[in-house]
């Protein structure tokens, strides 16, 4: 099978990743895997260039895009069939969809498939409508992304057999290497700096565990963003006298080893999750997660067996959860050693490829 994704984000994200592992995972499986890409970023295109992945461009410019569908049919037109073409924006697969209907030669073989990675309400304009429509199949990462979604969309798709909720998964490194656990009580945070991710509700929470547990513990963030949002969290951080005990990494290319020094993760959230990566790594290397009760969360941690949740925006309640933590270190081990049970029984990343595979070429 000949796999295409089209990504037209133009920085490294989620999709991104969950688009990278797959074509690993399938190349290794004997398909054949490429990415298209917007041109003049080549931060998108470095991690599919270093793991062997072809990558092309294309403008992807979603509905006022003529050359893109006319570029990507001529590209069809060569490729054996069969074909999925798996797009991560709704954008995108209106330009999937144009260039199956361009094709020269008959399209029965190419299917397009797109994954919602977002928890929003379906649009209502006639575009958006057809798009859902003529698309071979739409993936929800989350019962939470697909509920939202379905909050606004045509009736017709309610039961719909090409609707899926499959969530997602993560390769996991197989690692011989102990968790090199500190002396003190390690909190961890991984992701963008953003205000959606509430990172400055979980740096008042932290002030206030030093208070109440002083010299205690210490909080490593690994996760980089724009002035506009790192600046004032690490002037309230120096504000709160507490910046001391914070490691700011910054970007980090492998998360994992930092990770297993931690004992808790944490996953501050203000608005709903379309599911959370970051949980499934801290899980998966024998770490609870402290998070936020909203969107796709409480779908992966299980309250008081995996980890904690808290309301979001409220930095007295995650205080009390990572205290509860601090006071009680066995507790928070025995909830790691479940949380990376429940991820690999699951959340196994070779049936999440299966199931993805089985939606690109359903069986006859």
């Amino acid at each position: 099978m000949n796999i295409i994704h089209l990504i037209s984000n133009k920085v490294w994200g989620g999709g991104e990743r969950y688009a990278l592992d797959l074509c690993r995972a399938l190349e290794q499986r004997g398909h054949s895997t490429a990415v298209i890409t917007r041109k003049g970023h080549p931060e998108v295109d470095a991690p599919f260039v270093r793991a062997g992945i072809a990558v092309g461009h294309l403008p992807l410019r979603g509905a006022i895009d003529i050359l893109s569908p006319l570029i990507l049919s001529r590209i069809l037109d060569r490729m054996e069939t069969p074909v999925a073409i798996h797009v991560h924006n709704f954008k995108d697969a209106v330009v999937a969809l144009r260039a199956r209907r361009l094709m020269r030669r008959r399209p029965s073989g190419v299917r397009i498939i797109c994954t919602r990675h977002l928890v929003r309400p379906a649009k209502t304009g006639k575009l958006d409508r057809n798009t859902y429509r003529d698309l071979d199949a739409i993936i929800f990462v989350s019962d939470a992304a697909r509920r939202e979604f379905m909050t606004t969309a045509p009736a017709e798709l309610r039961d719909n057999p090409k609707i899926h909720t499959l969530h997602n998964s993560i390769i996991i490194p197989q690692t011989s290497e102990p968790a090199n656990k500190h002396s003190d009580f390690r909190f961890i945070y991984t992701g963008r700096i953003s205000p959606e991710k509430g990172l400055d509700t979980l740096i008042e929470a932290f002030a206030k565990v030093e208070a109440r547990r002083p010299g205690k513990a210490r909080l490593t963030i690994c996760g980089t963003g724009d002035s506009r949002t790192v600046m004032p969290i690490v002037r309230t951080a120096r504000g709160l006298g507490i910046d001391k005990s914070i490691d700011w990494l910054g970007h980090v290319d492998d998360v994992f080893p930092e990770i297993r020094k931690a004992a808790v993760g944490i996953m501050p959230s203000k608005v709903p999750e379309s599911f959370g990566l970051a949980a499934l790594e801290f899980m998966s290397q024998g770490i609870p997660v402290i998070a936020s009760d909203n969107g796709a969360l409480p779908e992966i941690v299980r309250a008081g067996t995996d980890g904690l949740l808290v309301p979001p925006a409220s930095p007295e309640a995650l205080a009390d959860a990572m205290t509860a933590l601090i006071d009680n270190p066995d507790k928070a081990a025995e909830m790691g050693q479940n949380a990376k049970k429940h991820v690999e029984n699951d959340f196994a990343y070779d049936a999440f490829v299966s199931k993805t595979a089985e939606i690109y070429l359903p069986a006859q």
